[in-house]
């Protein structure tokens, strides 16, 4: 009997280059995010440090000029990280939407591998069916040559 030949191996082979590609599109979209919400977190303790720093002004009597640009700073801040807020959301859809498809890539390769597995199986069948059928053939004309020396 000849090798084993999986006749939807160019499909499989499809499935899985779509799948790698997937995988790779998950990992960017996964380091996006991770990349956007740290800058969140950067612009969160500037935010706070800011107040600190506000405090320690307030504290030590500054001028209202200086109270006034602190103001505005914090009002950008705000603004920086509402934005970013938005930004993140846009990343995590973008990530969850990879996320999905990758899953979906995974399913339609692993229905094709499947395919194969039951199709090598079937062959494996096949391959020891013919092995004993030839052992049935090589036992039965042993015994018949056996049988003739005898008469």
């Amino acid at each position: 009997m000849n090798r084993f030949v999986f006749k939807l191996e160019p499909l499989y082979d499809y499935r899985q280059r779509l799948e790698e590609a997937s995988q790779r599109e998950f990992s960017e979209a996964l380091m996006l995010l991770e990349e956007e919400e740290r800058k969140l977190v950067e612009l969160q303790k500037a935010y706070i440090k800011g107040c600190d720093d506000l405090d320690k002004l307030k504290e030590e009597g500054g001028q209202a000029e200086e109270l006034g640009m602190y103001g505005a700073y914090f009002y950008g801040l705000k603004r920086h990280i509402a934005e970013q807020e938005k930004i993140i959301a846009g990343a995590r859809e973008e990530f969850e939407a990879r996320r999905a498809h990758l899953e979906e890539s995974t399913k339609e390769k692993k229905v094709v591998e499947t395919l194969k597995e039951k199709s090598y199986n079937t062959y494996i069948k096949e391959l020891d069916k013919e092995e004993q059928k030839e052992n049935d053939d090589l036992v039965s004309s042993r015994f018949k040559r056996s049988r003739d020396n005898e008469i």
